[in-house]
């Protein structure tokens, strides 16, 4: 895993897409848990809501680059989720803090 400080480096050189996609996580869904994924038509409705001009199409193959560099899973043909250098990338790229691993308690057992 790259130091904070090359991550910073790489993601100066980002093109735009790759940018927006990875800074649209923690703004689309602001309470994610790490790994938590985004439809690319939730992408493409929230790129067409703040006027970024990137189509499903261009999503779809940016996420397929990013999936090809280790970023992000794609799951079910619909779903990107970033994946632990993924995470990495989002918090360098919106100075925010990384998405925290949700905990939740065991449901007790039931007694009768």
């Amino acid at each position: 895993m790259p130091s904070d400080a090359e991550m910073a480096v790489y993601a100066k050189s980002l093109p735009p897409i790759y940018h927006d996609i990875m800074a649209a996580f923690p703004v689309i869904e602001p309470g994610r848990k790490a790994g938590s994924g985004l439809a690319f038509q939730t992408l493409a409705i929230h790129f067409a809501n703040t006027k970024r001009g990137h189509g499903l199409e261009e999503i779809r193959e940016a996420c397929k680059q990013l999936a090809d560099s280790g970023f992000v899973e794609i799951r079910n043909t619909i779903f990107v989720h970033p994946t632990d250098l993924g995470e990495q990338l989002i918090a360098v790229v919106t100075g925010g803090p990384r998405a925290a691993n949700i905990v939740v308690p065991q449901l007790p057992t039931r007694n009768w």
